[in-house]
């Protein structure tokens, strides 16, 4: 009902102007179209104009992983996503559809991914089928990424305790942000993964990966409110838009 539509775009425009900052106001697809249309009609001086109308991040999410599967088309990740999932719920993910199950499946692959590339910088075994095999599985990428320094040793280990003390409450989450080592670790991650970019194959999964955490911030911004994290996810989705195709 546009009336509601537009009594809710004044209530919000007056709560807005009470504490003095711009009013946002979120939609879902068919009630931003009709909201658009109301503002459309408004007279140049109304207070209505000073509002900011956002479409619901659901529609774009659904589109970023529509984009990430058609990027990711022929590389196997539709074969490694149906070792969880039936093959038709796997052709519904990739389209950008079965959203919640989308997110699970490309976090799972993520996982994997990224403990693969750990194991490899930081010599951290792997879980085998056999648990008496603490060898680790060799995995092919340039030699020098499996050759960490002793500051990456002690990295670990302090992080292994911060999470022991974070999963015993002898920590807080705060604590856990601002531990220097975390960051230690992503920085040498990031460092020690360039290599791999030279290679085409290492760099496509490479971009998936930074895709999914690009997904993994829209949806932090979303539930969070924080405008700038969620420009800034919308900014890097932009390149991966444009080499799907999608507008």
């Amino acid at each position: 009902d546009p009336t509601c539509i537009y009594s809710t775009m004044v209530f919000v425009c007056k709560q807005a102007k009470m504490y003095n900052v711009t009013p946002v106001l979120t939609f879902d697809q068919p009630l931003y179209w009709k909201a658009n249309i109301i503002l459309d009609h408004e007279a140049t001086n109304s207070e209505l104009k000073s509002m900011v109308l956002r479409l619901g991040g659901f529609h774009m999410q659904m589109s970023f992983l529509g984009t990430i599967g058609y990027l990711m088309a022929g590389s196997g990740l539709q074969e490694t996503l149906e070792q969880v999932y039936a093959e038709q719920a796997v052709t519904h993910m990739l389209s950008g559809k079965a959203v919640s199950r989308a997110m699970r499946g490309h976090q799972l692959v993520d996982a994997a991914l990224h403990a693969i590339l750990m194991e490899n910088i930081f010599n951290i075994p792997l879980p085998l089928d056999n648990p008496e095999n603490n060898e680790p599985v060799p995995v092919d990428g340039p030699d020098e990424i499996c050759n960490p320094g002793e500051s990456s040793v002690d990295m670990i280990q302090n992080t292994s305790k911060l999470v022991k003390g974070l999963l015993s409450k002898e920590c807080t989450v705060n604590d856990v942000m601002s531990n220097t080592n975390l960051l230690g670790i992503k920085n040498e991650f990031v460092e020690k993964t360039k290599p791999l970019l030279q290679h085409r194959t290492a760099k496509l999964w490479m971009q998936y990966m930074n895709a999914i955490d690009i997904l993994r911030k829209f949806i932090k911004a979303e539930r969070t409110g924080n405008w700038e994290l969620h420009l800034q996810s919308v900014l890097d989705m932009l390149p991966y838009f444009a080499a799907s195709g999608h507008n």
